[in-house]
């Protein structure tokens, strides 16, 4: 029988009721020529689970002893007889393109050693009775293009997105087997030395987040901050074997003048500051420790593989000492240090040098303007070539040849990251034109940047902000087109809920819930209801479709997804809000008032929605005195939000409260100069003022913003007759049914009092 092309690999440990559909996801694979090895590592036997497949493609390897997953995958890739290996979780999933897409890159790309797609992350909550999980969200947390130095710094592939050649990972090791949390990256960083990635731009699987507690490896390590750093220090210091055809050499050369706690300090500090790959040859220059007790003096650092302990005996002059290291090395690069670096100040210098040295051909050396590292405190901290140094300097002299000092810029495998740190800064700043160019420019790059399906959430911020539904709605198809599905489902029922397409925020939300596989029926299981301190976008999505729903007039759709949404943040008041609308629409004033009243409190009180609400039942009631004071309130609660305008204006208009009106519309006016609308209420509330002068101005900006404005030009028709003398009567004496809203208009008036 041939030799499978695939090899998959699970290692698996006391979750046996997730296994199933992990195994079922590569049964579903397209492609047919897999084999998969499963090892259970010292868990529950799950030799039952494994049976019920039947599958003679299907490899089990059960150990009573627990070794961790990433002796566990070494352990697979020896077994594997697959030209490509990926592996997979056991409470994670393939889709059914993934064997055949990655296998496909890398038959397409005989350069790389490793293909990697994007993953959806994917939250749920489990039923402690059932055991099964309910899917909530779906997000594109991870997704760029293979980025060399991106990837030395920190890993953007993830071990279920990835294949990779058997050949590749014997060449650099395998998996370390020292490394409890990411040990993906333990084997990507050390690839990266030797081969390209090849970035396939597809969804083909997912990895689940438990919404609350994690028992996740990864999630637990992190708990701990000093086992964590010194778990990614032992990633950094762990190089493949050389030659390394993708990096330059560097060794750094540390003067060491005295060992101790100040040392090993410094040396965390270089380590996790300079992510450029290097040796860190530690030259004891008469520091009078033996090599045994050097070594237990730098503690935990004396694991890292990439350290090496060189002793002089007798001091001798430092330019003599490097010169004497420097002559064993076969670096390319010489890194000079003494314990005057200032490693924390200029963190990626080593990269932009790199850069800097690729586009000089005739630079030799580099001097970083470092403050703290100036010239008169030592002759060293500088990059240079070592066959340079070696040539140039002069025992007899002891001088350091002249170091060209030098201004790099940004390592360009960073740009991404600067160009998103100014987007960000304008996004902040609320600038949204800004921010908008600078996304642009994001977008335009190809080439070791993420992509729009990683941005699309930073697009969609922009986009409506500056209301481009359009462009959002046409990026947003294409990458459901794609396969992006999940996310830009729910992101599409939002723009259609901005847009007011209430039908199309049904359809869109029906799909999110398809591709979530979520059913009204899960709901009911015993998980539900539960607190959660953020709003989950399946949150989101069913407050939109249950505004949606209001809107279409189906009262019992919107009660049905206000419920659900209570269901995915019981501390939430905005599904309150949501019962109180459908109360209010249906003509049931006691009933929106005593949800409002049940609201969780005070997030309640300082919405201005629930003012808004309050106002709207008074009008109800024929009470425009108390709707106008909650909407009063509303407008001090959120002084610049749209939607307090017309209500406010309306009910204001109709009490005459035309000196009332004035201050909030003018305040709101003077943060959304662009605003039509409000300059068209302003200039009928100073028409009504008598103040001619101050309604023709506002009238007039007003047009100029929309030159069709019905209640600013028929404002500025009643200003030129008043100009002729003619006898001028108040708008709503006039009948000006474009300006009062005949419902609201004062009736009898109820003083009765709205209770919280």
């Amino acid at each position: 029988m041939p030799d499978p092309k695939v090899s998959a690999i699970i290692s698996t440990y006391n979750r046996p009721q997730y296994l199933h559909e992990s195994i079922q996801s590569i049964i579903n694979q397209t492609m047919d020529d897999w084999e998969l090895i499963i090892l259970n590592d010292g868990g529950v036997d799950v030799r039952p689970v494994v049976e019920k497949f039947a599958d003679p493609r299907i490899i089990y390897v059960h150990d009573t002893v627990n070794r961790g997953a990433a002796v566990r995958r070494n352990q697979g890739i020896e077994l594997a007889k697959g030209e490509h290996i990926c592996y997979l979780d056991d409470d994670d999933t393939f889709y059914p393109n993934h064997f055949a897409a990655l296998s496909k890159a890398l038959d397409e790309h005989p350069e790389a050693g490793l293909a990697y797609s994007d993953l959806y992350a994917a939250s749920s909550v489990s039923d402690n009775k059932t055991g099964r999980r309910h899917i909530l969200d779906k997000q594109m947390m991870v997704s760029r293009d293979f980025n060399r130095e991106f990837m030395f710094h920190y890993n953007h592939v993830l071990h279920v997105s990835l294949m990779h050649r058997k050949s590749a990972a014997l060449r650099v090791g395998g998996f370390a087997n020292d490394v409890k949390v990411l040990i993906e990256w333990s084997l990507t960083r050390r690839l990266a030395f030797i081969y390209d990635f090849v970035h396939v731009e597809v969804p083909t699987g997912e990895y689940h987040l438990a919404i609350f507690k994690s028992d996740r490896i990864s999630v637990r390590e992190r708990r701990n901050q000093a086992s964590y750093q010194h778990n990614l220090r032992k990633i950094r210091c762990n190089l493949p074997p050389e030659p390394w055809p993708k990096v330059e050499r560097i060794d750094l050369l540390y003067l060491v003048e005295r060992w101790g706690p100040k040392l090993n300090q410094h040396l965390r500090e270089i380590i996790d500051n300079f992510d450029h790959p290097m040796r860190i040859k530690l030259v004891a220059n008469g520091a009078g420790l033996s090599l045994e007790e050097a070594q237990a003096s730098l503690k935990e650092l004396a694991e890292l593989k990439n350290i090496e302990i060189i002793r002089i005996p007798q001091k001798i002059h430092p330019l003599l000492a490097f010169r004497k290291v420097a002559r064993e090395s076969s670096a390319k690069f010489l890194f000079l240090v003494t314990s005057c670096l200032q490693a924390v100040k200029a963190p990626r210098r080593l990269f932009a040098s790199m850069d800097l040295f690729k586009e000089r051909p005739d630079l030799n050396s580099i001097r970083w303007g470092v403050p703290g590292e100036e010239k008169e405190k030592t002759q060293f901290e500088c990059l240079i070539l070592r066959d340079y140094f070696l040539t140039h300097t002069k025992p007899g002299g002891h001088r350091v040849v002249n170091v060209q000092g030098v201004t790099v810029a940004p390592p360009k495998g960073f740009k991404f990251d600067i160009m998103y740190g100014e987007y960000q800064k304008q996004a902040k700043n609320q600038d949204w034109v800004k921010a908008g160019t600078v996304l642009d420019a994001i977008l335009a790059e190809n080439k070791g940047f993420p992509h729009i399906q990683y941005l699309i959430n930073d697009l969609d911020t922009v986009c409506h902000h500056t209301k481009n539904y359009a462009r959002l709605e046409k990026e947003t198809l294409a990458l459901i087109e794609r396969g992006y599905k999940p996310d830009n489902y729910m992101r599409l029922a939002r723009l259609y809920q901005a847009q007011g397409r209430w039908s199309e925020v049904l359809d869109m939300g029906a799909k999110a819930m398809e591709s979530l596989g979520l059913t009204f029926e899960d709901f009911e299981a015993d998980c539900f209801p539960f607190k959660l301190g953020n709003e989950l976008h399946s949150f989101t999505l069913f407050m939109d479709m249950g505004q949606a729903s209001l809107e279409l007039k189906d009262f019992g759709g919107a009660a049905r997804y206000f419920h659900i949404a209570a269901k995915l943040k019981s501390d939430s008041h905005k599904p309150f809000l949501g019962f109180a609308k459908a109360y209010l629409e249906s003509g049931f004033l006691d009933r929106a008032e005593m949800a409002l009243a049940k609201m969780p409190q005070p997030v309640g009180r300082n919405d201005p929605e629930s003012h808004r609400i309050l106002a709207a039942i008074c009008r109800k009631r024929k009470n425009l005195i108390l709707a106008f004071e909650c909407l009063k309130k509303a407008f001090q609660i959120a002084p610049q939000d749209e939607k307090n305008v017309e209500p406010f204006y309306f009910t204001g208009a109709g009490l005459a409260r035309w000196e009332d009106l004035v201050e909030p519309l003018k305040n709101f006016a003077l943060h959304h100069e662009k605003h039509a609308g409000v300059q068209a209420r302003l200039a009928s509330i100073y028409f009504n003022l008598n103040n001619l002068f101050l309604a023709r101005e506002a009238a007039e900006k007003a047009l100029a913003l929309e030159p069709k404005n019905p209640v600013a030009k028929s404002i500025q028709d009643r200003i030129k007759k008043a100009d002729k003398n003619n006898p001028v009567k108040s708008l709503a004496e006039n009948e000006l049914g474009l300006d009062i809203a005949p419902e609201i208009l004062p009736g009898l008036l109820d003083s009765a009092p709205i209770v919280w």
